[in-house]
């Protein structure tokens, strides 16, 4: 597999139980990852004990489900927020109750026009159901560079979102459905990246690099390219998101 490049745009590392041995295999194999964080308190403890990784890279998240119930962590993501080159998760999820969805929407908006004060940040959005109000709290001309994690969405939705000129990641289960598949196949090619949401998207405490493998030969098959050139194509996107 060495002809392969290596990465994950969203791994969540601090969900793995045995977080030592996940790191020594992507730092064995070099693959460059950004590991998400659902809380700003976890972003600081991973980025002061793990400092010194070659591949791995932590972003600073608020995960919209935990909004509420850790409300006064906003002031610990404004003190990070200059310094962090990559934020995420952050990002809508839909849900009945009203005023939960209201005050997920009041702080997106005022976390992505923070991103915004800067021209250097990579974001991880999770909009599960909220596709239209996730772009209603994005500039149209983001100084920001957008990746789009495990969309969901309508292609009404997924065309603005490519109209934008979005990244968007791409994982097995995506590959691995029929809806997923219709989303990805219509995506264009310079703007997909990998992804493993991993643990989270199998619900396993495994974690190997197959997946890059699979999910660029699936992209390949659909797009009747070679996978040398598949691979190359998703490398250079990957090197033009860290420009």
């Amino acid at each position: 597999m060495s002809e392969i490049f290596f990465h994950d745009t969203h791994l969540h590392l601090d969900l793995f139980k045995d977080i030592e041995s996940i790191i020594k295999y992507i730092e064995k194999n070099k693959s460059y990852t950004i590991a998400m964080t659902n809380l700003p308190d976890l972003y600081i403890k991973y980025i002061k004990k793990y400092k010194d990784l070659k591949y791995i890279r932590f972003a600073l998240g608020f995960h919209p489900e935990l909004i509420n119930e850790y409300s006064n962590q906003m002031k610990v993501f404004e003190k990070e927020i200059e310094n962090a080159r990559y934020v995420g998760e952050i990002g809508l999820n839909k849900t009945k109750d009203k005023k939960d969805y209201e005050n997920q929407k009041e702080l997106f908006k005022y976390i992505m026009s923070e991103c915004e004060k800067y021209k250097d940040k990579i974001i991880s959005i999770h909009s599960r159901n909220s596709v239209p109000d996730i772009l209603n709290c994005i500039e149209e001309k983001s100084n920001c560079k957008i990746i789009m994690h495990w969309f969901s969405g309508s292609i009404n939705e997924l065309d603005e979102c490519i109209k934008r000129g979005f990244y968007f990641s791409i994982n097995i289960k995506m590959i691995n459905g029929s809806k997923g598949r219709q989303i990805v196949n219509r995506i264009p090619l310079n703007k997909i990246l990998i992804e493993s949401d991993e643990p989270l998207a199998s619900g396993k405490q495994n974690y190997n690099l197959y997946f890059v493998k699979e999910i660029i030969e699936s992209i390949a098959n659909s797009r009747k390219k070679s996978f040398k050139e598949t691979n190359n194509i998703i490398k250079e996107n990957f090197k033009r998101l860290l420009q």
